[in-house]
């Protein structure tokens, strides 16, 4: 009995120092986090893209305090939460910059309708079909329908149509990028909201092979080039170039083109 007496005694107090012990690290090496970075987190957007080049929301609160971040790097951020943010930390809300000015857009139509040169039973990846022989795909240009970049969109603003090709929902887009960085065959980029009209292919095949490997896709015809009233179309390597800074979206060429390789937001 006097034992098991000592024992507990001699447990009790070993609780007691290290507790004290605990108490007086926890005091010595305590950290003070400024108040203004659950300020400004109630303010950034949640989601945690990493667009900003940080791994989350907080990160960039605290690089925000530190002076180590501009608030112009997160492209997600709306107008007033980031004047919010500028109040909190007693900068100009003058030079705020909001990226809804850009949306991705997917430039491929083939899906379904471009051909497989073998059926894919790797891991549903684009990354991984892409880097598997050059994926599965005939033409070398098409959108592999794995949905890597719906994965990669935080904001909902990307899913994958019933013809197996992203369906991008420019209300939703952020203008964040993250699609963009995710394609591994550089099918999704971002086009000014105000310039409507795009190219929806990539290949430089000639004509007569991309309609071997795909119904969807640019034959370079020039169908598009010759009635484009501003001289805003020309060709590149066998694919049909658009100069934004030219187009009047007229849409044209969107009506002439026999393949519908030419799109609208």
């Amino acid at each position: 009995m006097k034992g098991i007496i000592l024992a507990v005694l001699s447990l009790s107090g070993l609780s007691f120092a290290f507790g004290l012990l605990l108490a007086w690290v926890s005091k010595k090496f305590h950290v003070e986090v400024d108040s203004r970075v659950a300020m400004i987190s109630d303010f950034l957007p949640g989601v945690n893209c990493g667009a900003c080049g940080m791994a989350g929301c907080s990160s960039l609160a605290e690089a925000l305090v530190a002076k180590k971040a501009d608030l112009n790097s997160c492209t997600v951020c709306g107008a007033e939460n980031k004047k919010k943010i500028a109040e909190i930390l007693g900068l100009s809300a003058e030079g705020l910059q909001v990226n809804k000015a850009s949306v991705a857009v997917a430039a491929c139509g083939g899906g379904k309708r471009a051909k497989d040169k073998f059926e894919y039973r790797g891991l549903p990846d684009c990354r991984v079909a892409h880097n598997s022989m050059a994926g599965h795909k005939q033409c070398l240009y098409a959108c592999l329908g794995l949905g890597s970049c719906v994965e990669a969109c935080a904001f909902g603003a990307i899913v994958m149509g019933e013809d197996g090709i992203p369906v991008i929902k420019p209300e939703l887009c952020v203008g964040c990028g993250k699609c963009v960085e995710a394609c591994p065959r550089d099918i999704i980029y971002m086009l000014d909201r105000k310039k409507k009209v795009y190219i929806k292919c990539r290949s430089h095949d000639k004509g007569p092979q991309v309609m071997k490997s795909c119904k969807a896709g640019c034959i370079g015809c020039m169908k598009c080039v010759n009635i484009c009233p501003v001289k805003a179309i020309s060709m590149d390597n066998n694919l049909a170039v658009i100069d934004h800074a030219k187009c009047i979206n007229c849409n044209k060429c969107v009506e002439v083109c026999p393949t519908k390789a030419i799109s609208v937001i």
